[in-house]
């Protein structure tokens, strides 16, 4: 006597289909969850060598760490280093990219030589230069930047454009005691994922205030409130949920807020004015475009010290 195999219902076969699709949105989330954890790790470890690179240059450069060449006599003049874009375009002074070619002009031993056009984006392509740290190292996994494609780089100063680059790096166009160096404050932020202020299209709608009312944004308010304020790069535009960051000591660590340098400093923005007197001026401070001339590290601060050279200001 033969026996009939039996086959799946149609009832049974949907049951079957539903119970695997169910499966698959509970599992998605969770592995998109954690390829962006591993993501982010991978880019801890980019921002933890810049920092190494960077130590290493300084124990040949007199304890400094990279700064490309600038104006000296220019700082707090209405001259300015011009680091930032201007108001009509796209291809102006200071621009990652722009007069790629072109050295950034030596102080030549007295404060009116040098150049006054300058990306901060310089300094890390001098660790390029020199060996120390590839293009690749300089790509958060999690950004969508591109690997520079420079070829041969000792012919260039600086990245291709904007989108070869993911971090920021501390302004050096100020007075020596804001720049980055041995022997800096352990708390202070020397690099990060770059910041969301780079254009001033980037600006975000009602400055500081929790996204639908309530108020400027604080320390106490949950990480989720501060996305309009982080970098973009884990998470996008006016979603980001939190930046790594290299301290002065060497370490990296990830901030789900970026207030998170000195006493609370927001390390995408200049320091406030008024910041002896309300502590929200380092919380949140101006952005580097509301600030004129373009801001370096401790602008309008520098006759309290101890606050200045305890400013950082990430860029781009």
């Amino acid at each position: 006597m033969t026996r009939k195999s039996r086959a799946f219902t149609l009832i049974e076969l949907l049951v079957v289909i539903a119970i695997i699709a169910l499966l698959i949105s509970i599992l998605l989330p969770s592995l998109a969850r954690a390829r962006e954890l591993s993501k982010r790790l991978v880019c801890a470890s980019n921002v933890k060598g810049i920092g190494t690179s960077c130590k290493i240059y300084s124990n040949e450069n007199q304890e400094k760490w990279p700064c490309p060449p600038f104006r000296q006599g220019s700082v707090n003049t209405s001259q300015a280093i011009q680091y930032l874009l201007p108001n009509n375009g796209l291809d102006g002074p200071g621009q990652t990219g722009y007069r790629r070619t072109e050295p950034s002009l030596s102080e030549g031993g007295h404060q009116n030589a040098g150049s006054t056009q300058c990306s901060v984006t310089r300094a890390y392509w001098m660790l390029v230069r020199s060996g120390d740290i590839t293009v690749k190292q300089y790509i958060c996994p999690s950004s969508g930047d591109e690997d520079d494609p420079t070829e041969d780089i000792d012919l260039y100063y600086d990245f291709f454009e904007y989108k070869h680059i993911s971090y920021g790096y501390q302004v050096p166009f100020g007075p020596r005691d804001t720049r980055a160096r041995e022997g800096i404050d352990n708390r202070q932020v020397i690099a990060a994922d770059k910041g969301p202020f780079y254009l001033e299209d980037d600006l975000p709608a009602n400055n500081w205030m929790k996204p639908g009312g309530g108020g400027p944004v604080i320390l106490d308010d949950p990480p989720k409130i501060w996305r309009p304020y982080n970098s973009a790069n884990h998470g996008g535009k006016s979603n980001g949920e939190g930046q790594n960051v290299l301290f002065g000591d060497g370490h990296a660590t990830f901030a789900p807020i970026p207030a998170v340098a000195v006493d609370s400093d927001n390390i995408y923005t200049l320091m406030g004015p008024a910041f002896d007197i309300l502590g929200l001026n380092r919380i949140h401070g101006e952005t580097v475009h509301e600030a004129n001339p373009p801001p370096y590290p401790g602008q309008n601060t520098l006759g309290q010290g101890k606050y200045a050279s305890t400013d950082s200001m990430i860029y781009p």
